[in-house]
């Protein structure tokens, strides 16, 4: 019977995850609906979508939660909800947004697929202290979808929450500011280095990658190490069992 480790599955799941939860951060129709309830723009739905499990607390508290956004457009989009809603309520909103998107996109996959997703998925994040992050515990703590589908797709994004979590705790850990990631980051181009950072509104002069490109790569070690001790209950089997249930399901999942 097919076994996997821990550190293994950390790693085999982020691309998939990463994959997924892409196709609701930046689909037209998540933007829509931000606007639709009043927002200037879906970004601005994003950050309060995101940070509202927090409640109505300052801009400064929900910048240093989501970390890696400039201040001024935390701040921007903090004081810009609807009337009539709460910061609460708009995060409750992105939820459900989430929810739809798992039930459009998974209803083809196979149920014993989301299934383990679902309920793997779950172990692994139940298994996490909530000190690992605020947004982590607070998207944790709101209600689960009644679907299957939708269930799977929340969990999918709690797991990136998670992720999250940990890579904050690594680059701080390494030394590093949230803009030192940006600019660093090992990822293809555009989305690394000064022009990447002045696209999500930073502005120069900024530091040589460089200088912190090691710092950066340990990073990115320290941030799948944080999260190995909640991948291991699952057992080498039920390990493998989910690596293969997350990587089919964001593969057949239909946008």
């Amino acid at each position: 019977m097919t076994t996997a480790t821990a550190a293994e599955t950390v790693d085999r799941v982020f691309a998939p995850v990463q994959q997924f939860t892409r196709g609701y951060l930046l689909a037209k129709s998540t933007d829509a609906y931000g606007i639709e309830l009043g927002f200037a723009s879906g970004s601005q739905f994003w950050v309060v979508g995101r940070a509202g499990v927090l409640g109505g607390c300052p801009a400064e508290v929900a910048a240093a939660a989501i970390a890696f956004e400039p201040f001024d457009a935390v701040r921007t989009a903090w004081h810009a909800v609807p009337a009539g809603l709460t910061h609460y309520e708009v995060a409750r909103h992105y939820r459900d947004r989430i929810a739809a998107w798992g039930d459009r996109c998974l209803a083809g996959v196979d149920r014993s697929a989301l299934d383990a997703v679902d309920v793997l998925g779950r172990r692994i994040v139940e298994a996490a202290p909530a000190a690992l992050g605020t947004l982590f515990a607070g998207w944790r703590h709101l209600p689960v979808p009644a679907s299957l589908p939708g269930r799977a797709g929340l969990t999918i994004h709690l797991l990136r929450e998670m992720r999250g979590a940990a890579h904050i705790a690594a680059i701080l850990a390494c030394g590093l500011t949230p803009l030192d990631a940006i600019l660093a980051a090992p990822h293809p181009p555009p989305r690394t280095g000064p022009a990447y950072a002045e696209r999500m509104g930073y502005r120069g002069p900024f530091r040589d990658p460089e200088e912190v490109r090691e710092q950066r790569l340990e990073a990115e070690r320290l941030t799948s190490a944080i999260l190995v001790p909640y991948f291991a209950p699952l057992g080498p089997q039920g390990l493998a069992r989910f690596g293969a249930a997350v990587e089919a399901t964001c593969a057949t999942a239909v946008p």
